[in-house]
């Protein structure tokens, strides 16, 4: 079983399993405030193909759920309300038999919110210009949606990316710590997490005192390049998905595919989760 190689058509690139190891599949799925769009689900598409083939070639695997809602909810203005993500997302693992765990951000706090500061205080001082351009979309996108108070909360969310994908640990941060020397980690990312992943290797590099020894390997989704987790405007809903059906949400996606091209992508995505149901 030397270098095994592993293709699946929901992830690009090869993934090298190593031997003797578990696979931890990182991922991120939570509830949106916009709710919860019908095509959900394919976002974990990828993933269960993956630990699907690992299980067919002998490898052990467990998908872990990453869930930021403690600081998505404080960066966003949004309010804490109760969730159903959690149990849709259970029902859909449990029906493919898929090992799997719910791990969340902790919950914000003046020190925690101080921490992610000062972090974000070295990507305000970056000098690459990889990294100045990166930020700034990010903060523009924040202020489009929150004003000054949208950027400066942006940059704490770029601040809080690399301990949700393990790069850095700190208690205040994240409630779990990983060091088991049994495990391969894997991060499975929509696209558009590449802009995130360039920042995310910039601060573990800054930050040597709250990196962790993990070495992740960071891998695409083809699905999912507008979240599947966001909810655009007039998308169906998981909702409608189980009282209206199938056909009528295809219909509907179909039907608002020429708004923008997220629109376009999120057709595709539910066409994408119809094939593979």
């Amino acid at each position: 079983m030397e270098n095994i190689t592993i293709n699946c058509q929901w992830i690009d690139g090869d993934f090298y399993p190593k031997m003797n190891k578990t696979i931890q599949i990182s991922i991120v799925a939570y509830e949106h405030s916009s709710g919860i769009p019908a095509r959900f689900c394919t976002g974990l598409i990828p993933a269960i193909e993956l630990s699907k083939k690992l299980k067919s070639i002998g490898f052990k695997s467990l998908i872990r759920l990453i869930n930021p809602t403690p600081i998505a909810n404080y960066c966003n203005g949004w309010q804490t309300k109760e969730s159903q993500f959690k149990n849709i997302i259970s029902e859909f693992l449990n029906k493919h038999s898929i090992d799997f765990f719910f791990d969340e951000a902790e919950q914000v706090s003046n020190s925690g919110l101080e921490i992610l500061s000062i972090i974000g205080e070295e990507l305000l001082l970056a000098k690459d210009t990889m990294i100045i351009d990166m930020v700034q979309r990010v903060r523009e996108s924040g202020r489009k949606h929150g004003g000054n108070l949208g950027a400066e909360n942006a940059v704490l969310y770029m601040a809080a990316h690399p301990f949700s994908w393990l790069d850095m640990y700190h208690s205040l941060i994240w409630k779990k710590q990983y060091q088991n020397d049994d495990y391969q980690y894997v991060n499975l990312m929509s696209k558009p997490e590449l802009r995130f992943t360039v920042l995310r290797k910039f601060l573990q590099e800054k930050r040597p005192d709250l990196s962790t020894s993990i070495k992740s390997v960071d891998l695409y989704m083809t699905v999912c390049n507008t979240p599947c987790y966001i909810r655009l405007e007039d998308e169906p809903t998981f909702t409608d998905l189980n009282i209206k059906g199938n056909d009528w949400c295809l219909k509907r996606y179909q039907e608002i595919k020429g708004k923008s091209s997220n629109h376009r992508r999120a057709l595709k995505d539910f066409e994408a989760l119809m094939s593979f149901l």
